[in-house]
């Protein structure tokens, strides 16, 4: 490739070689190290390519080997400017081309955020635009360590920031603290609350870590009931209530639930058959402002799809310019009803992605009673899960006045 580039700069030509002794003319080349590529045999014939400056040696060559030279192509940037001589504003464009992608590699054009999973790159573009980090700003404005400092005061779940610029990009890269409740908080710090059921059930396990447990292995609670309360009483000697000690309630209680599951849908339905038949137009994107081509086409149905390509030099060079494309496909909408076996498909697809989502929420699923009935007009599915699951859910903890401070009112 950097070869090709470089014959490319000085410039080569083709030629066609015949005569009484062509092979005589190349092992004359080869014995003055003129260097030959590309050679090809065509009946008495060769074709090949070699740079300008060797060409102007063949001369002696020709008449020594009584060969004939035609040259039947011309390549490189020497032949290229010579025929472009009279184009006066060529050299001005590139001139002109040059100095705006050196204008351009001044500039930021695409913040890059990594490793950001609670907080979206939404949440922190626009923080970092409130304090005039944004897209199109100067590279020499640039600030990466303040960047750094701003992010993890303004974000204190973010434990880690790293900004640097590369190219025409400020990449910012982040390490969030998954534990964001209680981290760096110390049990002084932390507000007094209970523990509260999040729904009913039956407990299986209780484990406290901080507070007074409410509940056993076998009670059955309600929502809202209280499982570990975050206010403990201290007894005197006689056993009476002396005053309260204030924590954060702390712990982990199973419980085994159970989930309602009800789903119906009609047999009948719309289906889309796409036609076949598409247009599209295309648009220009310049920074925040774009200039569509586009006719939109006379279907009574269509879908539309966009397309953007940024455009970019190198990895880390990206221009503010990007184009994009808009296809349009008619389609046809038509009645159509399910069979028996692809409604219950359908239902039981429904069912496990209402389980899956169970399951990323943490719930362990133990037994599923759900059963899939189809009908002349409906497919019904209903019945219950149940789970194991976590149902400890922090709440205020009400703060009582001190009763040996109210004994005190009364003998005053």
């Amino acid at each position: 490739m950097l070869i090709s580039f470089f014959r490319y700069l000085k410039g080569y030509v083709r030629i066609r070689l015949s005569g009484y002794s062509p092979e005589r003319f190349l092992n004359l080349c080869k014995a003055r190290n003129i260097e030959i590529w590309d050679l090809r045999s065509s009946g008495l014939t060769y074709e090949m390519n070699l740079s300008v400056r060797d060409f102007r040696k063949l001369k002696p060559l020709r008449k020594k080997a009584r060969a004939h030279v035609v040259i039947t192509e011309r390549h490189g940037l020497p032949f290229f400017l010579y025929h472009n001589r009279n184009r006066k504003m060529f050299p001005v464009g590139v001139l002109l081309c040059a100095a705006f992608l050196y204008i351009m590699s001044l500039y930021i054009w695409n913040i890059h955020i990594e490793g950001n999973y609670s907080r979206t790159t939404d949440v922190i573009l626009d923080y970092l635009e409130t304090e005039q980090v944004v897209h199109g700003m100067p590279k020499s404005q640039v600030d990466c360590k303040e960047i750094q400092s701003m992010i993890r005061i303004e974000f204190p779940d973010i434990i880690w920031v790293s900004a640097e610029v590369k190219g025409t990009r400020l990449i910012i890269r982040v390490r969030e603290n998954m534990d964001t409740d209680t981290a760096g908080t110390s049990e002084e710090e932390r507000e007094p609350s209970d523990l509260t059921a999040s729904r009913p059930g039956i407990i299986t396990s209780v484990l406290v870590r901080s507070g007074k447990a409410a509940v056993q292995p076998g009670d059955e609670v309600e929502e809202g009931s209280l499982l570990v309360s975050g206010r403990i009483d201290i007894l005197n000697d006689s056993g009476e209530i002396t005053g309260y000690q204030y924590t954060a309630a702390d712990a982990d209680i199973y419980a085994r639930t159970e989930y309602e599951y009800q789903d119906e849908f009609l047999l009948s339905h719309e289906t889309r058959h796409f036609t076949g038949k598409k247009r599209y137009g295309f648009y220009l994107r310049l920074g925040n402002r774009s200039l569509t081509f586009k006719r939109r086409p006379k279907f009574s149905a269509y879908t539309t799809l966009n397309t953007e390509y940024p455009l970019k030099l190198t990895e880390n060079f990206y221009l503010p310019l990007s184009f994009g494309t808009i296809a349009y496909e008619e389609y046809e909408t038509y009645m159509e009803n399910y069979t028996a076996e692809e409604a219950r498909l359908l239902a039981e697809e429904n069912l496990n992605e209402f389980l899956e989502n169970l399951i990323e929420k943490g719930v362990q699923i133990v037994e599923n009673n759900v059963k899939i009935e189809v009908g002349n007009n409906t497919c019904r599915a209903a019945g219950t899960i149940a789970a194991l699951e976590e149902i400890g859910t922090a709440v205020p903890t009400e703060i009582l006045e001190d009763p040996v401070q109210d004994t005190a009112g009364e003998e005053k």
